[in-house]
């Protein structure tokens, strides 16, 4: 006896008409883009708690100090650790300008030259950065162990400002040496076609 073929129908899931094929790509792209920036801001949720005062910091710090650098730390302790907390402002805040950077740089690839698109996105990244320092200092004030300062907001911007011109002016010694290979090398073709 024979048995009939089984036809198997193979059904495709369907997509939400609201939700083009394009859309998931484009939400991927910004996620990549913008996931870097909102995670490094979690990083600030995070310290403007009331467990990262500075009365809940300065002595686990003393102890890893001590433990370095010996007991004569503690002489001067209150200097250091306003020192390190500073510090850390500078330097966090820094890097978020740089990280903030990379997603306006991502954003911007469509401006009309690689020098406006630079500037273009290092304002951005230094506006972002100001206006956070600026939201985690009015934040901080509502904490009851911490207080929010302008001067905070001024110096994490400075890290912002400082360590963005250091990735400005490296980018435009990468782009100079960039050119200076490929007129190399175009003078390089041209006496080769030269001497033929």
């Amino acid at each position: 006896m024979a048995s009939s073929p089984m036809a198997i129908e193979i059904r495709q899931p369907l997509r939400a008409a609201s939700e083009p094929l394009w859309f998931r790509g484009q939400l991927r792209a910004q996620l990549r883009t913008w996931l870097p920036v909102l995670a490094f801001a979690m990083v600030f949720v995070v310290e403007s708690t009331s467990y990262c005062g500075a009365d809940r910091t300065s002595a686990p710090l003393q102890r890893l100090a001590e433990a370095i650098f010996g007991y004569g730390v503690g002489l001067h302790w209150e200097l250091i650790h306003h020192l390190i907390r500073k510090t850390g402002h500078f330097m966090g805040y820094g890097v978020f300008c740089l990280v903030c950077f990379r997603g306006f740089w991502i954003e911007l690839k469509c401006a009309a030259s690689r020098l406006a698109r630079q500037l273009r996105a290092h304002g951005l990244a230094i506006l972002t950065t100001f206006l956070v320092a600026s939201a985690d200092e009015i934040h901080q004030r509502f904490v009851p162990n911490r207080a929010g300062q302008f001067s905070d907001v001024l110096l994490d911007t400075c890290g912002g400002v400082a360590l963005g011109l250091v990735l400005f002016l490296a980018m435009q010694a990468a782009e100079a040496r960039r050119l200076a290979r490929e007129r190399t090398t175009c003078r390089e073709s041209a006496c080769a076609e030269a001497a033929v």
